[in-house]
């Protein structure tokens, strides 16, 4: 892996940038401000970062912006609807990070299809790592908890889509 790009799963400064900006997007659209992201984005940008750090924060803060936009114009108040929302715009660890509160709050076939989901939002993770074999991995375990839980997820819209993408890359491990 070039030692210039920015991997999310290496190194302290990657891990706090990709923590840091979720933490605080989670935080912005629970307490609809939008500063609360932009103090963080400008604290890193205001360092000397490596092209590919700049570019993720960058990057990031455009698609944060797309995605509060469109849950206000929408008015998607729900955590599982907000998360529809962030896995359109790629926000994968975003989208795992939001739905995890929820998670841990919930109990029986709810907990599971939520875990279904946030495994789905891993896959995606790996996937875009080029880390393949844990993406695959990661895809029959939400396959499992998806198919076998999915009425309690009516409030994912998108769910057959969902379940087609993590089943082509779950179906990827058995070819090997």
């Amino acid at each position: 892996m070039n030692p210039d790009a920015f991997d999310p799963f290496s190194g302290r400064l990657a891990r706090d940038i990709r923590n840091s900006l979720s933490k605080a997007f989670r935080k912005s659209l629970a307490l609809h401000e939008p500063l609360i992201i932009q103090r963080v984005a400008d604290g890193f940008l205001g360092q000397q970062l490596p092209p590919p750090y700049q570019d993720y924060i960058e990057d990031r803060m455009v698609r944060y912006a797309e995605a509060r936009e469109t849950i206000i114009k929408h008015e998607i108040i729900g955590v599982v609807e907000q998360s529809q929302i962030l896995w359109h715009l790629h926000l994968y660890y975003e989208m795992h990070e939001l739905l995890e509160g929820l998670w841990l709050e919930s109990a029986g076939t709810r907990r599971k299809a939520l875990q279904g989901l946030i495994r789905a939002a891993g896959m995606k993770i790996h996937a875009e790592q080029g880390r393949h074999k844990a993406a695959q991995k990661m895809a029959q375990k939400a396959l499992t908890d998806l198919q076998e839980n999915r009425a309690s997820l009516a409030d994912f819209q998108e769910l057959d889509n969902l379940l087609a993408e993590a089943g082509r890359m779950a179906s990827m491990s058995r070819n090997n």
